[in-house]
């Protein structure tokens, strides 16, 4: 009996792929034989180079272009780093200003924003963590290559140890902005000790240190959450340390290298919105996998399952991983260019008329096959894909069906009726590139066996693509009948009444061998005669030898079976760098095909949810009729939609001159809208809402409302929830108070704030005059009031005239009907969730608790009180009176004690007193009722 290698036919076998690529591909054939690799690509690689940077435009003052070298008050020092899933930190440090400006961090940011900041800041030194991947620091060096004509810039690749988060804290702490003198208060936590100054103001309160105070100090003027930003703040001060101490020694250095303000910069065409806000309105919000064979992070994913969430709205919709990611970074980085939203909407407008419904479909169906090519096209560089060398098979079926599929799309876009749309039709069939797409597919079908690839995990060729190899895969697939034939002359050669089977068998690389059955001891059954046999190896119940005959099969035939895939392997890499010759086209085409699933995605979720689309404008406006929420509204049975009508500042301010106010130069809206009124009323729902009728707007998406004209919005800034962590020596209302630090910096006339009942975390008073002031300094801006919404039950505020009425404060609660009629509390308050002008002075605070199963008692006892205050009684006094069960009580113990004290204990005996004692307390209900 004989074995050998499954025989595998190398002719075409893909009748199960082939319907569409063999329509398109299968004429015109290519000789494989004309091949030739690329020329490899060039790198250039050191430790410290001197590149090229533009410095005619930025965030500095220029520097004449007759020097040849920057000054040091010229000089910027830039730092930079990135993450593994693409989260990009930057810090940039001006020595002319002496600036430090903190960049919050960028998730999805990449080589073109990494140009970007280059632009923006034009430094003259930038520093690299050595954790920087090699394709980013080669970004960074063509980037010069490409930009020959400007100034130099220097690259400075610093130890991962400088790009500590906390390293940078206590860097930032030790700034001499921090400490000021005139603070009103210290604070102090036990810690590992005093610094010498500490000592010496408070000796006493040795092992207490002030830098959690430093801290909390600094987490009012940066966000202290950007980690991969605030780690290049490490580095830059660090850069900037050094650099002082080199100018301190020199007598002529006119730079200082001092800091004397530190700031946070935006992005500009970018409205920023951070982590805060993103989970406190629920845009992006993950959850563990409830699968635990999926929970834990990978390499390149965090597994994490996408919890209720406004991106998870679209995110089901998509089809491609590349419309993933570029979906991800519309919803991190917002446009507040109006043209870029602009064209967004209209392209919606474009996929969304009736009469291209089934090229709506005929597209997405193309879009399920599309793959990602960035990676594909990685893969090819590399040259390696798999443990034994080559490519996997899977490779090469994602290049033909992508080029298969992109050309069936190529086919919709121009099935698409768009009168108003031609340059976005224009843009889509010029990037679809047929000729290069139709050679790619081609040269893949008539070269590659897809399904034997896929199914050996290696690249497998076509039979006819190469004479050579047709001949090795030839000589094996004819092993089967000679091995055959050799292992009945084997078998001749063994004494009959062993009775064994014998087989003759090809392995890769080990060449052929016999093989022998175990015989009861555990030993071969049959070892040779004359000690011509020689043992190879053994498995469990077999031993496989060699002889003259297995040797002279393994001279003449050879590892056949690798001399077969190292052949495939060269001509695999001659496919390889003829597919390269069109990475362009495929990458352009494949960023194409995820820009378009982003938009098919965005339309087949106006289309569920009835979006619709909002007029942008350049006016400081919010105005949405029948605005909703768009995760509540899957959360009910029916959803009450509202309106809103928001004005911001007009920009009134001009430089070197004082903000005068002027009521006559806005209309009646007001730029800042309090609510109040019950809990549970949908006051929370209502203001996040808007915030996001506003985000979704500056993506390019439609909105949920019936009509909405969104002026373009810089920032969303909330205060809504507070990030409590046990790792913070911090309190609730402590980090309140951060949250509002920054969004008081922060803030625009173009901004839209949001907040929801400051100042509940603290003393009522404290906590009430704080809210008060912040309300008051928003709207004392005048022409530079942001649009801000805000819930409170401070109604003290309005009803001493803290907060006077004015044409720039509009009041509104949530409509509540009340029926006093009915016993039961839960059925006596109907709330209507219908926005309603005007102020309510009703909390319903014990319904709410009644309705949550607070006992009745307390409620009762609440109820009273709250009637007492409202009643304007001393509630000191009401407290202190007892109820009539705690009088009668009372009553009973003081008659008890009374008659106690008028017994005669003086000649009784011990057992009559104990008597007597007892007689007393089994009579407390008779004292009682006399």
């Amino acid at each position: 009996m004989a074995l050998s290698k499954r025989k595998r036919d190398p002719g075409p076998r893909n009748s199960l792929r082939a319907s569409s690529a063999q329509r398109r591909f299968a004429t015109d054939p290519v000789n494989p034989l004309r091949l030739r690799p690329l020329s490899p690509d060039t790198f250039i690689t050191s430790g410290l180079e001197h590149v090229q940077s533009s410095r005619q435009h930025g965030l500095h003052p220029a520097v004449d272009e007759d020097e040849n070298l920057v000054d040091d008050l010229g000089e910027v020092v830039m730092g930079i780093d990135i993450k593994e899933e693409g989260t990009v930190g930057c810090c940039f440090y001006i020595a002319r200003e002496e600036r430090l400006s903190i960049l919050s961090d960028v998730q999805f940011g990449g080589k073109d924003f990494i140009d970007t900041l280059k632009v923006e800041i034009n430094p003259t030194t930038i520093l690299t963590s050595t954790r920087a991947e090699e394709a980013t620091m080669n970004d960074i060096r063509q980037f010069a290559l490409d930009n020959a004509l400007r100034l130099p810039y220097r690259i400075d690749v610093r130890p991962i140890q400088e790009y500590s988060v906390d390293g940078a804290k206590a860097k930032l702490a030790e700034l001499e902005i921090f400490q000021q003198e005139e603070d009103l208060a210290q604070f102090l936590v036990p810690g590992d000790g005093l610094t010498q100054q500490a000592e010496e103001v408070i000796a006493e309160n040795a092992g207490f240190s002030f830098e959690k105070g430093k801290l909390l100090r600094l987490g009012g003027i940066v966000d202290i959450e950007n980690s991969v930003s605030l780690g290049c703040t490490g580095a830059v001060l660090a850069y900037v340390q050094r650099r002082s101490t080199e100018h301190n020694s020199l007598e002529n250095s006119i730079a200082t290298y001092a800091v004397r303000s530190v700031e946070t910069f935006f992005l500009k065409g970018t409205m920023h919105v951070n982590l805060n806000t993103l989970s406190s309105l629920q845009i992006m919000q993950t959850e563990s996998h409830p699968n635990s064979f999926n929970q834990g992070p990978r390499k390149t994913s965090s597994r994490a399952k996408e919890d209720l969430s406004l991106y998870g709205l679209f995110h089901q919709h998509l089809l491609t991983p590349q419309g993933k990611s570029r979906l991800r970074q519309y919803f991190l980085r917002p446009s507040v260019d109006l043209d870029v939203i602009s064209k967004r909407h209209k392209i919606l407008d474009l996929l969304l008329l009736p009469a291209n419904k089934s090229t709506l479909q005929k597209m997405c169906s193309c879009l399920k096959k599309v793959k990602n090519m960035c990676p594909v096209m990685t893969t090819l560089h590399k040259g390696l894909s798999s443990a034994f060398g080559g490519f996997k098979g899977t490779i090469w079926g994602s290049l033909l069906n992508f080029a298969t599929h992109t050309l069936d799309l190529q086919e919709a876009v121009r099935e698409m009726g768009c009168q108003d749309m031609v340059s976005f039709r224009e843009r889509m069939l010029e990037t679809l590139d047929v000729g290069s797409l139709h050679a790619v597919g081609r040269l893949i079908y008539q070269t590659i066996d897809i399904e034997d690839s896929q199914e050996q995990q290696r690249t497998v060729i076509k039979q006819g693509v190469d004479r050579d190899l047709d001949l090795l895969k030839t000589r094996y697939n004819g092993l089967d009948g000679l091995l055959k034939q050799v292992a009945i002359d084997v078998a001749s050669t063994i004494p009959a009444n062993l009775q064994i089977e014998v087989n003759v068998i090809y392995f890769p690389q080990l060449g052929f061998n016999i093989a022998i059955p175990f015989d009861t001891t555990g030993r071969a059954a049959y070892t040779g005669s004359g000690g011509t046999w020689e043992q190879v190896f053994t498995t469990e119940n077999r031993a496989y030898f060699k002889d003259e005959r297995m040797r002279e099969l393994d001279e003449k035939l050879g590892d056949i079976y690798s001399l077969v895939c190292e052949r495939e392997i060269e001509i695999a890499h001659e496919i390889a760098q003829n597919v390269l010759k069109y990475e362009k086209v495929l990458s352009a085409c494949s960023e194409l095909c995820g820009e378009l699933d982003c938009y098919l995605a965005m339309a087949k979720t106006a289309e569920a949810y009835k979006f619709a689309r909002p007029q942008m404008s350049t006016e400081n406006v919010i105005r949405v009729e029948g605005g909703r929420h768009p995760l509540q509204e899957l959360m009910v049975a029916s959803y009450i939609p509202n309106d809103v009508n928001l004005q911001g500042g007009c920009g009134t301010q001009q430089p070197g001159t004082a903000i005068h106010f002027a009521d006559r130069q806005y209309s009646n809206t007001p730029s800042m809208l309090l609510l109040t009124g019950p809990n549970f009323s949908g006051k929370s729902v209502y203001m996040k809402q808007v915030a996001l009728i506003v985000y979704l707007a500056h993506i390019g998406s439609y909105v949920p409302a019936l009509n909405a004209e969104i002026g373009i919005t810089d920032k969303i800034l909330t205060r809504i929830s507070t990030p409590e962590t046990v790792s913070k020596i911090q309190s609730t209302f402590t980090l309140d108070l951060q949250q509002i630090s920054l969004l008081l910096k922060f803030s625009t006339r173009r901004s839209l704030i949001i907040i929801d009942e400051f100042g509940k975390g603290t003393d009522l008073n404290d906590g009430a005059g704080l809210a008060c002031g912040i309300f008051e300094y928003l709207l004392s801006l005048g022409g530079e009031r942001p649009k801000v919404l805000a819930a409170t039950h401070f109604h003290e505020i309005f009803e001493n005239r803290f907060l006077p009425e004015r044409p720039s404060l509009g009041f509104g609660h949530m409509e509540v009907r009340v029926d006093e009629e009915i016993a039961n509390a839960k059925e006596e308050v109907a709330y209507l969730y219908n926005f309603k002008p005007g102020r309510s002075n009703q909390s319903f605070g014990t319904l709410c608790a009644a309705m949550n199963g607070v006992g009745e008692a307390i409620v009762a006892r609440a109820s009273e009180l709250v009637s007492l205050s409202a009643r304007g009684q001393d509630l000191v006094t009401a407290c202190a009176r007892m109820s009539k069960q705690e009088e009668a009580i009372l009553e009973t113990a003081e008659s008890i004690a009374r008659r106690f004290l008028s017994m005669d204990l003086s000649t009784n005996m011990r057992r009559d007193i104990k008597q007597h004692l007892a007689d007393l307390v089994a009579n407390r209900a008779v004292v009682t009722s006399d």
